[in-house]
């Protein structure tokens, strides 16, 4: 079984042209298992199987994108700012994600698993993507 867990960093506003500052920005873990993956493939009319694993992980990178999406449309907070830019979407090390394992903030009908993380002050007015 192959778990693909990405980070994401999400500035969100109300209007495209004034996104610096954003009105609200989102730290997220997103976790693609293979039930994700293969529901995603389904949908995508792939055989996941047939992919190779650089395949498999950008697949699994836009189910992450498109769970993020649906994560923060489905959230009171951020649901009234319809602009978002994704600063960080990066994969993770698999042994860092969540050490403590706490219940996900919203399983999605694929499968795919998002937790909210705390923000720090750095996180809150960073809204340019991150160069290298």
């Amino acid at each position: 079984m192959s778990t693909h867990v990405f980070f994401a960093h999400v500035v969100l506003a109300i209007d495209a042209r004034v996104i610096t500052p954003p009105q609200a920005t989102a730290n997220l873990l997103v976790e693609i298992d293979d039930r994700a993956l293969i529901s995603g493939g389904r949908e995508k009319h792939l055989k996941v199987s047939a992919l190779s694993e650089h395949q498999k992980v950008e697949l699994a990178r836009k189910i992450g994108k498109s769970a993020t999406r649906d994560y923060l449309k489905a959230e009171p907070e951020f649901s009234k700012l319809p602009v978002q830019r994704f600063v960080d979407f990066n994969l993770t090390e698999p042994q860092t994600y969540i050490s403590i394992q706490p219940p996900p903030s919203k399983v999605l009908p694929n499968g795919s698993k998002v937790w909210q993380l705390a923000e720090t002050d750095a996180d809150k007015v960073r809204s340019k993507p991150l160069s290298g």
